[in-house]
């Protein structure tokens, strides 16, 4: 009896004490992150007694790996919006706002405008101008660091990665070789899904359990880890845009593209912002600095400047030689972007494949509109593309011209084009850093129109007219004569428009005081401008008259050139109080200039989208965040330790430990009786 007394309490000792060790270890792990709380397992032996013969892990591998889904949706949401609430603070920033400056530059020029013959308003005009070129450039500047913020940041997750992955690899190998040994490893099993939930923050992961080892899949199921290897991911430049950094994963030697298949984690909300928030305002700010110094400068060749010369670009070109190669990024082939209609032109890079030798596809990224070889009408020559869906394919030769919303490519590849070979188009890209003033002389500033118009003295009617160039014969002369030479070739050459309602629809004539068979029509879009051409349509050349009230038949309306020539027949008495052209430049804040509408609008909406974004970036955020501290909340909830819980346990333990004590010594005291009986 003693002995059963004594193997009794010997066995609750040793069962409180390994229950007291099991609490002790959770209570010192309360703060270890990834500790999983363990329970002492009891078991009755049959006969009497009891055994502490296991110790459970408690975890529900369900809520583990919601998880780390659930963490890494989080650290997206984070990353992203981090950077478009970055990007919205520099955009609404007055020290780099657009449209701040944009007022500026107006209100310079309207101040030009009021006393086109001041020097001091005009260089004013040009300062502002050039202050106006310089935000372009300081907000491309701004803008484009982000993109050295992803592509570091790029670099540096996939290190971090390859860290996690190592370290779950190795902790894959240590756990199979304790449970080879009949040994528990409740430590390393709780490392190992604690190095699982810190990948997850970097990437989002497809974990598969298999046997005791976990495989760690990434992207379209590419294996991150395997048993105890993982296959190292791999940050490199794209091959056609060297500033984007692309990531991958490096399988049997060779490196596969995962770039347009990560999501979630720290990696995917980066790469995520960077397609659908930072390359697309660099696309907008890009078509906007195009717009405006397209329109201004084809306003400004219009025009004349105070030593009687036609108006230069008043900003670079915006198709000078160094910047067509740059729109286009290609591996083997050469080739070249025309802006040609920039009022048709869209934010967007395209993508063009060749998929055959003598087929392709084209393909906006911003919305995925694709055109294939058929979609374009097949033009004879190169030199024939001139309207946009216009194609010319010589797939032996290897040359392709094509033109679209409003550009124009043209590619050649000695020996023709390969299949799968791939073709980068940027015709917006970096236009905002390009932009810059190209005239820096006030006198240059070509505020006046080269011809005015008069009424005959013997007008009987209320007609009266102006008269604007709206389009020039030869826009590489500097010479009005010559700029205009299919309308008004000499010195002294005029143009009447006479009121005649027998001539259906137009209403007028128009004579050459040279003889030129000359052509006049109604803006189909406003009755009262009357379009003055050229009979014959090859040659290009155009003045637009617009008549207000209401002529008589007979009545005339002369246009002469808007300055003298004196003997030598040299420009003289130039129109230097005329402002015609300059109010036209002004005009241009109001004008439709791009498929956004005005200047403003255009930078208005580009605003609003980041803005847009960023807020949608903050909701998502904040659910994210919610439906993450739920889901650890749960977690805790089954695996956490509860302080509260072990203090009970703790107490009970040793209360049993204390109560099979007593049964040792009354063990000891019954012995002690018998012997002294004997």
């Amino acid at each position: 009896m003693s002995y059963g007394l004594l193997s009794l309490g010997v066995q609750g000792v040793r069962a409180s004490q390994s229950g007291l060790a099991v609490v002790g270890n959770n209570i010192t792990n309360v703060n270890t992150p990834g500790y999983n709380r363990q329970v002492a397992q009891f078991n009755s032996l049959e006969g009497g007694g009891v055994l502490q013969d296991s110790t459970q892990r408690i975890v529900d591998q369900y809520i583990t790996q919601r998880l780390w889904a659930d963490n890494s949706r989080f650290e997206a949401a984070k990353a992203f919006e981090a950077m478009a609430s970055q990007l919205d603070n520099t955009l609404a920033s007055d020290s780099v706002s657009l449209s701040a400056k944009l007022d500026d530059y107006f209100a310079a020029l309207q101040a030009a405008n009021d006393d086109p013959t001041s020097i001091t308003n005009r260089e004013l005009f040009i300062a502002e101008a050039q202050a106006t070129a310089t935000r372009f450039n300081d907000l491309y500047d701004q803008v484009s660091q982000q993109t050295e913020t992803v592509n570091t940041r790029i670099r540096e997750l996939a290190e971090e990665i390859n860290s996690a992955a190592l370290n779950i690899a190795d902790l894959n190998d240590r756990i199979r070789i304790a449970k080879a040994a009949n040994k528990d490893a409740f430590e390393l099993l709780d490392q190992r899904d604690q190095a699982v939930q810190e990948l997850s923050q970097l990437v989002d992961i497809n974990v598969i359990e298999q046997g005791d080892e976990f495989s760690i899949f990434i992207g379209n199921g590419q294996p991150l880890v395997v048993g105890q290897s993982f296959n190292p991911m791999v940050s490199t430049p794209n091959e056609l845009d060297p500033t984007r950094q692309e990531i991958g994963i490096r399988l049997a030697g060779r490196v596969n593209d995962l770039t347009g298949m990560v999501g979630g984690g720290e990696l995917g909300g980066l790469l995520a912002y960077r397609d659908d928030v930072l390359d697309p305002t660099l696309n907008e700010l890009g078509r906007l600095a195009v717009v405006f110094a397209d329109s201004m400068n084809q306003q400004h060749q219009l025009g004349m400047d105070l030593d009687g010369n036609m108006g230069q670009n008043l900003f670079a070109d915006i198709n000078s030689a160094n910047l067509l190669s740059t729109r286009v990024q290609a591996e083997f082939a050469d080739g070249s972007v025309q802006i040609v209609d920039s009022s048709k032109l869209h934010a967007s890079d395209y993508d063009l494949v060749f998929t055959s030798s003598d087929s392709f596809r084209l393909t906006r990224l911003s919305d995925g509109k694709s055109w294939t070889d058929s979609s374009f009408s097949v033009a004879a020559t190169n030199t024939d593309v001139d309207m946009d869906g216009e194609a010319f394919f010589d797939s032996t030769t290897g040359e392709l011209t094509l033109q679209i919303d409003g550009f124009r490519l043209d590619l050649s590849r000695s020996g023709g084009f390969a299949t799968n070979e791939r073709v980068l188009v940027q015709p917006v890209r970096t236009a905002a850093d390009d932009i810059a003033v190209n005239i820096r002389d006030g006198r240059q500033l070509a505020l006046a129109t080269p011809v005015v118009v008069a009424p005959d003295s013997s007008n009987n009617g209320t007609g009266a007219a102006t008269v604007q160039l709206t389009e020039l014969s030869n826009p590489k002369s500097t010479d009005p004569r010559d700029s205009i030479a299919a309308l008004m070739p000499n010195s002294g050459s005029q143009l009447t428009v006479t009121a005649d309602s027998t001539v259906v629809p137009e209403g007028y004539t128009v004579v050459s005081s040279d003889g030129l068979a000359l052509s006049i029509s109604l803006d189909p879009d406003d009755s009262k401008n009357l379009i003055i051409r050229n009979a014959d349509p090859s040659l290009n050349g155009e003045i637009v008259m617009r008549v207000e009230g209401v002529p008589q038949d007979g009545d005339s309306f002369v246009i002469d050139f808007n300055f003298d020539v004196d003997g030598s027949d040299i420009i003289t008495n130039v129109g230097v109080s005329d402002n015609r052209n300059g109010l036209l430049m002004s005009d241009l804040t109001k004008a439709a200039t791009s498929l956004e509408g005005s200047y403003q609008e255009t930078y208005g909406r580009i605003i609003e989208r980041v803005g847009i974004d960023t807020k949608i970036a903050q909701t998502d955020l904040r659910a994210s965040e919610a439906v993450l501290k739920n889901t650890t909340a749960q977690r805790e909830e089954i695996s956490g330790v509860n302080l509260d819980e072990e203090a009970v346990k703790l107490i009970q333990f040793q209360q049993a430990y204390q109560a099979a004590a007593q049964i040792i010594s009354a063990s000891q005291r019954i012995f002690d009786s018998l012997i002294q009986a004997v």
